[in-house]
Order: structure tokens, then sequence, then C-alpha cells
């Protein structure tokens, strides 16, 4: 029963985040409607790490748990390096240190389920070498002010990557379960968002950093 309506409050949470990140970029950057937007974003993320953990554990689930992390790591990373006013703190990198071995343990696990014959620990290296990479970049620039193109390049990077995964958890959610669990197209359904999504967000970033201009299109 707790755990069911967990699964409820998970799937609001990750519906309220889909649709303000949508909102979000939509809006131009630093308009209050789009602050707003991504403060919604930021807290239903919360929600969706808060529900997905304990639902994890109380029904074994690694996969969930792992993603959970990653997605509420990059939800957080993006709200910080949203405005400048959050983006140098004082405290240690800890939160990024934890997700550098979120990153390791992801990877670690996926390579295993491969060797061990399980196709969607490929998931789990793809996804591990995601979080791996961006904690790293976080804990190099840590601290170091950024031009504005920059900081809002990372923040687009990281917002966006959050987003992705919870994509990918509800696509898992419809679809996985239709499909023979033998399926090797189970696989192809957890990396299909991340392999669309991504050159849409690298293409945007470098932009960013080029021009110091948000907008993707358009001048």
């Amino acid at each position: 029963m707790f755990a069911d309506a967990l699964l409820v409050i998970h799937v609001l949470a990750g519906t309220i985040a889909l649709l303000a990140a949508a909102l979000a970029v939509s809006l131009r950057k630093g308009a209050p409607k789009h602050n707003f937007a991504g403060r919604v974003y930021f807290w239903a993320m919360m929600g969706v790490a808060a529900t997905a953990i304990p639902v994890s554990i109380i029904r074994p689930n690694l996969m969930l748990f792992y993603v959970a992390l990653f997605s509420s790591y990059m939800a957080y990373s993006g709200w910080r390096l949203g405005r400048r006013a959050r983006y140098l703190v004082s405290r240690p990198p800890f939160v990024e240190w934890a997700m550098l071995l979120v990153g390791v343990g992801m990877i670690a696990t996926g390579v295993l389920q491969v060797i061990t014959g399980t196709s969607m620990g490929w998931v789990l290296v793809a996804f591990g070498s995601i979080g791996l990479q961006f904690a790293i970049q976080d804990l190099r620039e840590w601290g170091k002010p950024q031009d504005f193109g920059t900081r809002i390049s990372n923040h687009l990077s990281h917002m966006l990557g959050g987003t992705i995964a919870t994509i990918t958890a509800v696509l898992v959610q419809q679809v996985v379960p239709r499909l023979d669990p033998a399926s090797p197209f189970k696989v192809a359904v957890w990396l299909a968002p991340t392999l669309v999504i991504t050159p849409l967000i690298v293409i945007w970033a470098r932009k960013l950093k080029t021009t110091q201009r948000v907008r993707l299109f358009g001048r």
C-alpha cells in the first residue's frame, strides 16, 4: 500500500516535471515565467527522486535506484547553475563527488550485467558514463567564475539531461512492459531519448558558448 501511494506521487511529480521542462524551454531565459517554470521543474524532480528511491528499495530495482540518483543530480546541478547567486557557493563539492561515485557504480554494475548476459546493463553503462562526465566537469569547474554563455550552457545541459532521464522513465513504464522479456528492443527504448535529444543539447550548448545567446534558432 505504501509503495503504491509512492508510485502515484512519483508519476504525478514526473508529469509535472515534464510539463514544466517543456514550458521553461519555450520561454525566454531570465523571464519571471521561465524562472517559475524552472523552480517547479526542480522541485518536481526532487519529488521524483524522493519517491523513486524508497520504491526501488521496497521493490528491489537497481536500475530505478540509479536513474533516480542520476536525474536528481542533474536537476539539482542545473538549478544551481541557473543563477549566479547560487552558482558560486562556499560549501565543499560533496554532492558532485557523490555523483562521481554513483557514476562509477553505475558503469561497474552495467559492465557486470553485460558480462553475465543481461543486455540492459548497457543502459547503466550509458547513463553512468554521462553522469560521470558531468560530475567530473562540475568538479573541474567548481569555484571558477564563468561567463554568461558557459554558465547557462552548463545549466541547459544539466536540466535537459535530467529531462531525458524523466522521458526515459515514462517510456520504460509505458512501453517496456508490453515487450517480450527477451526482446532486444528493451535497450532501444531505454536509450532512444538519449540518442535523439543529446545531439540537440550539444548543438544548443555550443551555440550558447559561442554567441552568448540563449535562443537555439534565430538571432
